[in-house]
């Protein structure tokens, strides 16, 4: 299992270098300008002096390796330095190196992430394990009872759950529960401190709409694929071998029938984390929250390659290491595959 990790390590080198190249060539070709928002009275040569301020007039694969350097080199240094409070590197040095830095802000784009990862991370998070949690028990009794009015009334929630969109489906929550019943704010404060009771109720009432927009959205994907999942389990010769030696049904569900079940459900579990990312950016948008997915949306429309750039090549580096975690926990839960 560790060789066949360090493999896997090893071959992703390649796969993220070429991942970063593909996403540094199609934001830097294409259309638009950090100069071009500037009024039309700002004379030429000042604009050129801001594209040179920025680096701009340098190659672009001369940029290509100072901003992979910059990922993968100096930003982890500041990201040591703010975690153990060692000092790397000198920032009266005039030769320190730069960091990657915003367009828009001009402070670095690592600090905006990580201003903004906490509201993301929570409301995804939630959302994630609300979703999984609600998914494969259903998605389980849902085969075990085909045809039955249970499995019929589920199978068309979590169609009309997989068919709706998110901007949709939050849309329509808005209406109903901030417009109409006004039980919950339809903007989410990010300015809000949770210290006491109070502010604690608040946070949670405005968490309850996007979460349950992507919860029910993640939902609806696991389920149906857990209950095809367990449906071609369920006939299998090794199920009528364990219950032809008298054992408990739970038992032959829960453990044997439910654990292959699992294998082809822990890829789109897996996948589902950093692909979430993108019903976030619409949800964020929806609800107004001062996420990940408002900062990438915002830096689009200002034109922010770095920060485009930035987030976007982590969310690569996101599916290649839960593709990793899901190759793993294939041999964790069936023993015929060996690695090794």
């Amino acid at each position: 299992m560790v060789r066949f990790i360090i493999r896997r390590l090893l071959f992703a080198i390649p796969t993220l270098i070429v991942i970063s190249m593909v996403i540094f060539a199609i934001l830097d070709f294409a259309p638009g300008d950090p100069t071009g928002n500037l009024p039309l009275t700002v004379p030429q040569d000042v604009k050129e002096r801001i594209r040179e301020s920025l680096g701009l007039d340098q190659p672009t694969h001369i940029r290509y390796v100072r901003w992979l350097r910059q990922f993968f080199v100096v930003e982890p240094q500041y990201i040591i330095e703010d975690l153990t409070g060692l000092q790397l590197i000198n920032p009266e040095d005039p030769d320190a190196p730069v960091r990657i830095l915003s367009w828009q802000t001009r402070g670095p784009v690592f600090d905006l992430i990580f201003q903004r990862m906490p509201q993301t991370l929570l409301i995804l998070g939630l959302a994630y394990v609300f979703g999984a949690l609600l998914a494969i028990p259903v998605g389980v009794y849902s085969a075990y009872r085909q045809y039955s009015a249970f499995d019929n009334i589920g199978t068309f929630i979590t169609m009309v759950g997989y068919s709706v969109p998110t901007y949709f489906s939050g849309l329509l929550m808005i209406i109903i529960f901030s417009v109409q019943l006004k039980w919950f704010p339809s903007f989410y404060d990010t300015t809000l401190e949770v210290t006491n009771w109070e502010t604690f109720v608040q946070q949670v009432k405005q968490m309850i709409m996007p979460v349950t927009v992507l919860s029910f959205f993640n939902a609806a994907q696991v389920s149906r694929f857990m209950r095809s999942s367990m449906l071609d389990n369920l006939n299998l010769d090794y199920v009528r071998t364990a219950r032809s030696k008298g054992l408990n049904e739970r038992v032959v569900v829960l453990i044997h029938v439910l654990r292959n079940s699992l294998i082809p459900v822990i890829t789109l579990l897996a996948l589902q984390i950093p692909g979430i990312f993108g019903g976030a950016i619409i949800t964020e948008q929806i609800f107004k929250v001062n996420g990940l997915g408002q900062l990438l949306i915002t830096a689009i429309q200002g034109s922010d390659i770095p920060t485009v750039q930035t987030l976007t090549f982590i969310f690569a580096i996101l599916i290649v290491i839960f593709n990793l975690v899901a190759d793993v926990l294939y041999g964790i839960l069936d023993p015929r595959i060996r690695y090794d």
